[in-house]
Protein backbone atom coordinates (compact mmCIF):
# COMPACT_ATOMS: atom_id res chain seq x y z
CA UNK A 1 0.00 0.00 0.00
CA UNK A 2 1.46 3.35 -1.00
CA UNK A 3 1.61 6.16 1.51
CA UNK A 4 0.20 9.62 0.82
CA UNK A 5 2.66 12.50 0.48
CA UNK A 6 4.63 13.07 3.66
CA UNK A 7 3.67 16.03 5.87
CA UNK A 8 5.83 19.04 5.09
CA UNK A 9 7.32 19.88 8.48
CA UNK A 10 5.53 21.70 11.29
CA UNK A 11 2.24 23.00 9.90
CA UNK A 12 0.83 26.28 11.13
CA UNK A 13 -2.04 27.23 8.84
CA UNK A 14 -3.72 30.54 9.52
CA UNK A 15 -7.06 30.04 11.21
CA UNK A 16 -8.60 32.84 9.16
CA UNK A 17 -11.11 31.99 6.47
CA UNK A 18 -9.34 30.66 3.40
CA UNK A 19 -9.41 32.84 0.25
CA UNK A 20 -10.37 29.67 -1.63
CA UNK A 21 -13.66 29.38 0.25
CA UNK A 22 -15.73 32.22 -1.20
CA UNK A 23 -19.07 30.38 -1.25
CA UNK A 24 -20.29 26.98 -0.13
CA UNK A 25 -17.48 24.40 0.04
CA UNK A 26 -17.53 21.85 -2.77
CA UNK A 27 -17.17 18.41 -1.19
CA UNK A 28 -17.25 16.76 -4.63
CA UNK A 29 -13.64 17.95 -4.97
CA UNK A 30 -12.72 15.53 -2.18
CA UNK A 31 -12.45 12.28 -4.11
CA UNK A 32 -9.69 9.75 -3.49
CA UNK A 33 -7.79 12.43 -1.56
CA UNK A 34 -4.60 11.31 0.27
CA UNK A 35 -5.12 11.49 4.03
CA UNK A 36 -3.83 10.27 7.36
CA UNK A 37 -6.60 8.73 9.47
CA UNK A 38 -6.64 7.76 13.12
CA UNK A 39 -9.73 5.69 13.89
CA UNK A 40 -10.87 5.51 16.50
CA UNK A 41 -8.79 8.16 18.25
CA UNK A 42 -11.25 7.94 21.14
CA UNK A 43 -13.83 5.41 22.29
CA UNK A 44 -16.31 7.43 24.29
CA UNK A 45 -14.04 9.59 26.44
CA UNK A 46 -11.12 7.13 26.40
CA UNK A 47 -8.07 7.91 24.27
CA UNK A 48 -7.01 4.83 22.30
CA UNK A 49 -3.52 3.70 21.30
CA UNK A 50 -4.52 3.43 17.62
CA UNK A 51 -1.94 4.99 15.29
CA UNK A 52 -2.71 7.01 12.12
CA UNK A 53 -2.67 5.07 8.86
CA UNK A 54 -2.49 6.13 5.21
CA UNK A 55 -5.79 6.28 3.39
CA UNK A 56 -7.83 7.92 0.65
CA UNK A 57 -10.70 10.20 1.58
CA UNK A 58 -13.90 10.71 -0.40
CA UNK A 59 -17.03 12.69 0.45
CA UNK A 60 -20.10 11.19 -1.20
CA UNK A 61 -23.76 10.57 -0.39
CA UNK A 62 -23.51 12.92 2.61
CA UNK A 63 -20.89 10.68 4.19
CA UNK A 64 -17.14 10.89 4.77
CA UNK A 65 -15.37 7.74 3.55
CA UNK A 66 -11.77 6.68 3.99
CA UNK A 67 -10.69 3.67 1.98
CA UNK A 68 -7.52 1.69 1.30
CA UNK A 69 -6.38 2.17 4.86
CA UNK A 70 -4.71 -0.46 7.00
CA UNK A 71 -6.37 -3.81 6.18
CA UNK A 72 -7.01 -4.28 9.90
CA UNK A 73 -9.19 -1.14 9.83
CA UNK A 74 -10.80 -1.35 6.40
CA UNK A 75 -13.16 1.26 4.98
CA UNK A 76 -14.52 3.80 7.45
CA UNK A 77 -17.80 5.59 6.76
CA UNK A 78 -19.12 8.53 8.78
CA UNK A 79 -22.60 9.72 7.75
CA UNK A 80 -22.95 13.45 8.39
CA UNK A 81 -26.21 12.70 10.20
CA UNK A 82 -24.15 10.86 12.85
CA UNK A 83 -21.73 13.74 13.51
CA UNK A 84 -22.21 15.15 17.02
CA UNK A 85 -19.16 17.42 17.23
CA UNK A 86 -16.46 18.66 14.85
CA UNK A 87 -13.47 20.93 15.31
CA UNK A 88 -10.04 21.61 13.87
CA UNK A 89 -7.28 19.88 15.79
CA UNK A 90 -3.78 18.38 15.44
CA UNK A 91 -2.27 14.93 15.34
CA UNK A 92 1.24 13.53 15.01
CA UNK A 93 2.15 11.54 11.89
CA UNK A 94 5.71 10.36 11.25
CA UNK A 95 6.89 12.50 14.18
CA UNK A 96 5.42 15.61 12.53
CA UNK A 97 2.56 17.70 13.91
CA UNK A 98 -0.11 18.20 11.26
CA UNK A 99 -3.51 19.85 11.17
CA UNK A 100 -6.50 17.56 11.39
CA UNK A 101 -10.26 17.56 11.58
CA UNK A 102 -11.54 15.89 14.74
CA UNK A 103 -14.96 14.33 14.13
CA UNK A 104 -16.98 12.91 17.00
CA UNK A 105 -19.77 10.67 15.76
CA UNK A 106 -22.21 7.93 16.63
CA UNK A 107 -21.61 4.36 15.56
CA UNK A 108 -24.41 1.76 15.34
CA UNK A 109 -26.36 1.37 18.58
CA UNK A 110 -25.19 4.75 19.87
CA UNK A 111 -21.52 4.04 20.55
CA UNK A 112 -19.52 7.28 20.41
CA UNK A 113 -16.17 7.44 18.62
CA UNK A 114 -13.77 10.18 17.54
CA UNK A 115 -11.91 10.03 14.24
CA UNK A 116 -8.96 12.29 13.37
CA UNK A 117 -8.49 13.08 9.67
CA UNK A 118 -5.51 14.93 8.18
CA UNK A 119 -5.54 15.99 4.54
CA UNK A 120 -2.17 17.11 3.18
CA UNK A 121 -3.37 19.56 0.54
CA UNK A 122 -4.16 22.96 2.11
CA UNK A 123 -7.14 23.67 -0.13
CA UNK A 124 -8.68 20.25 0.41
CA UNK A 125 -8.11 20.59 4.16
CA UNK A 126 -10.06 23.86 4.13
CA UNK A 127 -12.89 22.34 2.08
CA UNK A 128 -13.22 19.34 4.40
CA UNK A 129 -13.24 21.47 7.55
CA UNK A 130 -15.70 23.99 6.11
CA UNK A 131 -18.04 21.28 4.85
CA UNK A 132 -18.22 19.30 8.09
CA UNK A 133 -18.20 22.22 10.55
CA UNK A 134 -20.90 24.05 8.56
CA UNK A 135 -23.10 20.97 8.70
CA UNK A 136 -22.47 20.68 12.44
CA UNK A 137 -23.32 24.37 12.96
CA UNK A 138 -26.53 23.94 10.93
CA UNK A 139 -27.56 21.00 13.09
CA UNK A 140 -27.01 23.09 16.22
CA UNK A 141 -29.14 25.94 14.84
CA UNK A 142 -31.97 23.57 13.99
CA UNK A 143 -31.81 22.01 17.44
CA UNK A 144 -32.04 25.43 19.06
CA UNK A 145 -35.21 26.05 17.05
CA UNK A 146 -37.02 23.00 18.44
CA UNK A 147 -39.65 23.45 21.13
CA UNK A 148 -40.02 20.19 23.05
CA UNK A 149 -42.20 19.36 26.01
CA UNK A 150 -40.73 18.25 29.32
CA UNK A 151 -41.98 14.72 28.65
CA UNK A 152 -40.29 14.60 25.25
CA UNK A 153 -37.02 15.80 26.76
CA UNK A 154 -37.29 13.23 29.52
CA UNK A 155 -37.83 10.51 26.93
CA UNK A 156 -34.75 11.62 24.97
CA UNK A 157 -32.64 11.66 28.14
CA UNK A 158 -33.89 8.15 28.95
CA UNK A 159 -32.81 6.89 25.51
CA UNK A 160 -29.48 8.69 25.95
CA UNK A 161 -28.91 6.79 29.19
CA UNK A 162 -28.87 3.43 27.43
CA UNK A 163 -30.97 0.50 26.31
CA UNK A 164 -32.75 -2.18 28.28
CA UNK A 165 -34.83 0.33 30.24
CA UNK A 166 -38.54 0.09 31.01
CA UNK A 167 -39.45 3.47 29.52
CA UNK A 168 -43.18 3.51 30.44
CA UNK A 169 -42.27 2.67 34.03
CA UNK A 170 -39.55 5.32 34.20
CA UNK A 171 -41.86 7.97 32.76
CA UNK A 172 -44.83 6.70 34.78
CA UNK A 173 -46.97 6.66 31.65
CA UNK A 174 -48.91 3.98 29.79
CA UNK A 175 -47.32 2.20 26.85
CA UNK A 176 -49.71 3.93 24.43
CA UNK A 177 -48.92 7.36 25.90
CA UNK A 178 -45.17 6.78 25.56
CA UNK A 179 -45.58 5.46 22.01
CA UNK A 180 -47.36 8.72 21.11
CA UNK A 181 -44.30 10.67 22.27
CA UNK A 182 -42.04 8.89 19.81
CA UNK A 183 -43.63 10.01 16.54
CA UNK A 184 -42.98 13.79 16.74
CA UNK A 185 -39.42 13.07 17.89
CA UNK A 186 -38.94 10.78 14.91
CA UNK A 187 -40.36 13.43 12.56
CA UNK A 188 -37.90 15.97 14.01
CA UNK A 189 -35.02 13.60 13.20
CA UNK A 190 -34.12 13.09 16.86
CA UNK A 191 -34.67 9.33 17.03
CA UNK A 192 -34.61 6.45 14.59
CA UNK A 193 -36.14 2.98 14.57
CA UNK A 194 -39.66 2.28 15.69
CA UNK A 195 -41.78 1.41 18.68
CA UNK A 196 -40.07 1.33 22.05
CA UNK A 197 -36.76 0.40 20.43
CA UNK A 198 -35.97 3.90 19.21
CA UNK A 199 -32.37 5.11 19.43
CA UNK A 200 -31.00 8.63 19.30
CA UNK A 201 -29.76 10.03 16.02
CA UNK A 202 -26.76 12.33 15.91
CA UNK A 203 -29.13 15.29 16.18
CA UNK A 204 -30.93 13.73 19.14
CA UNK A 205 -27.65 13.03 20.89
CA UNK A 206 -26.54 16.63 20.33
CA UNK A 207 -29.79 17.99 21.76
CA UNK A 208 -29.58 15.91 24.93
CA UNK A 209 -25.91 16.76 25.30
CA UNK A 210 -26.80 20.46 25.11
CA UNK A 211 -29.52 19.98 27.71
CA UNK A 212 -27.18 18.15 30.07
CA UNK A 213 -24.30 20.52 29.27
CA UNK A 214 -22.08 17.44 29.29
CA UNK A 215 -18.87 19.02 28.01
CA UNK A 216 -16.86 15.94 29.00
CA UNK A 217 -18.38 14.16 26.00
CA UNK A 218 -17.04 16.68 23.46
Amino acid sequence: MGRPPEPRGEQDRLRERSPWIVSDPKPELLTNTPAGVRHPAREGGRVTDVQPVAGRLTVENRSIWTRDTNPDVGAIGIPLANVIHARESYQTINETTVDSLSVRHLRPRSNVQTTEISVWDDREHEILCEFVTRYYAKQKREIEGLDLTDEQLKLLVTLYSGGGLDIPKLLQRSTDAVAALFEPLREAGLISSGGMGGILTGRGYMLVNEELDDEALL
